[in-house]
């Protein structure tokens, strides 16, 4: 029983050490879309920065020159919010920078 609960434990350990601590988008309002999209930047190398911002311009104007939206901000917004909202960086990249 000692040896299965210590496995347990350790394989928890392991587990938690893999996690994903990577800064992830916050679009609960545009101010935070603004620091978390910076925050989720910072680590970046230098050509996954131009990919990160490539797939952010390309999810906005997406977003701005669609139709549906016609032009309103609050729309526009939430198109953005529903594609980016909670996903990493690295995420946005391998999603929306093909």
């Amino acid at each position: 029983m000692f040896k299965k609960l210590l496995a347990v434990s350790l394989l928890s350990f392991v587990l938690v050490g893999c996690g994903d601590d990577a800064p992830k988008l916050d679009l609960s309002s545009k101010e935070t879309y603004t620091t978390s999209a910076q925050k989720a930047g910072e680590k970046l190398s230098d050509t996954d920065k131009v990919a990160f911002a490539r797939a952010m311009v390309k999810v906005a104007a997406t977003a701005a020159t669609n139709q549906a939206n016609s032009g309103d901000e609050n729309k526009i917004f939430a198109e953005i919010k529903s594609k980016l909202d909670g996903k990493t960086a690295k995420e946005v990249i391998s999603e929306f920078d093909k």
